[in-house]
C-alpha cells in the first residue's frame, strides 16, 4: 500500500510538472521591446556630467528616423533659424545732429539624411552603423545708415572700433560671416530600450566636412548714389577624422 501510494504521488506531480511545461509558452506573452516597421522615432542630447539638455549632433538639429524594416532606419536631421537686430540712434538738436541706422539679419539652414543597419543584439540591444550626407548654408546681410550715406554689406556683419590716440583711427571687424558646408559622416552606435519604444543610446562618427565662407561685399553710397566697393579674402576650412557626441541620447517611438 505504502509503495502505491509513493507511486502514485510521483505520477501526480509529473503530469504537473508536464502540464505546467506544457502550458507556460501559451500564457506568458512577451512583448517587442524595438520599434516595428512603420515607426518614428526621435531624441535629444543629455549629459548628465553638466545637467544640459539639447539637440542631438553637432549642428543642433531636430533628428528622426524613420524604420522602413526593423533592421532598417532612414536618417533625417535639419536646423534652422534666423537672427535679426535693428539698432538706432538720433538726435535731431545742435550742432552736431545724428540719425544713424544699423540693421542686421542672419540666417542658417542645414540638413543631415542618411541611413542605419540595425543588427541583432539582443531583446533590448539594437547596435547598428549608417551614413549621413551633411549639407549647410548660412547667409548674412547689413545696412548700416548714417546720415545720407548708406553701407551695405553682405556675407558678414561689421563691427567698428576706434583708436583712443590722436588722430583717432577707425577698425573694422567682421563677424557672423556666412558659409556653404558639406560632408560625409560614417556612424556607429547603438539603441537600448528600457521600456517599449523608450530607449537610451550613445553614437560616434568618422568623416569629412568642408566649409567655404563666404566673399564679404561692401557698398557704400552717399546723397549721390555713388557706389564704392571692397571685398574680402574668400577662405576654406577642411576637417577630417572621428567625432563623439557629448551626452546621451535619449529618445522614444511613435
Amino acid at each position: 500500500m505504502k509503495t502505491f501510494l509513493l507511486a502514485l504521488s510521483a505520477c501526480t506531480l509529473a503530469a504537473l510538472t508536464s502540464y505546467g511545461q506544457t502550458s507556460q509558452p501559451d500564457s506568458v506573452v512577451v512583448s517587442p521591446l524595438k520599434p516595428l516597421a512603420g515607426k518614428l522615432a526621435t531624441e535629444l542630447n543629455v549629459n548628465p556630467f553638466n545637467g544640459t539638455i539639447s539637440l542631438n549632433n553637432s549642428l543642433n538639429q531636430l533628428k528622426f528616423r524613420y524604420f522602413a524594416k526593423t533592421d532598417l532606419a532612414l536618417r533625417l536631421g535639419f536646423n534652422g533659424s534666423k537672427d535679426s537686430r535693428r539698432l538706432e540712434s538720433s538726435n535731431a538738436y545742435g550742432t552736431n545732429a545724428y540719425d544713424n541706422k544699423d540693421e542686421r539679419s542672419s540666417s542658417t539652414i542645414g540638413v543631415n539624411a542618411g541611413i542605419e543597419k540595425h543588427f541583432k543584439g539582443t531583446r533590448r540591444l539594437s547596435p547598428y552603423i549608417g551614413a549621413d550626407l551633411v549639407l549647410e548654408k548660412r547667409t548674412s546681410e547689413q545696412e548700416i545708415t548714417s546720415g545720407n550715406s548708406t553701407t551695405t554689406i553682405t556675407g558678414a556683419w561689421r563691427e567698428s572700433s576706434y583708436s583712443s590716440g590722436y588722430p583717432s583711427q577707425t577698425y573694422y571687424t567682421f563677424m557672423q560671416q556666412g558659409y556653404s558646408r558639406y560632408g560625409l559622416n560614417l556612424v556607429t552606435g547603438f539603441d537600448f530600450y528600457m521600456a517599449k519604444n523608450l530607449f537610451f543610446g550613445y553614437e560616434a562618427s568618422f568623416g569629412f566636412s568642408k566649409r567655404s565662407m563666404d566673399d564679404i561685399e561692401v557698398k557704400q553710397s552717399d546723397s549721390s548714389n555713388s557706389p564704392s566697393n571692397s571685398a574680402d579674402v574668400t577662405n576654406t576650412s577642411f576637417s577630417f577624422g572621428p567625432s563623439l557626441m557629448n551626452g546621451v541620447r535619449i529618445g522614444y517611438v511613435f
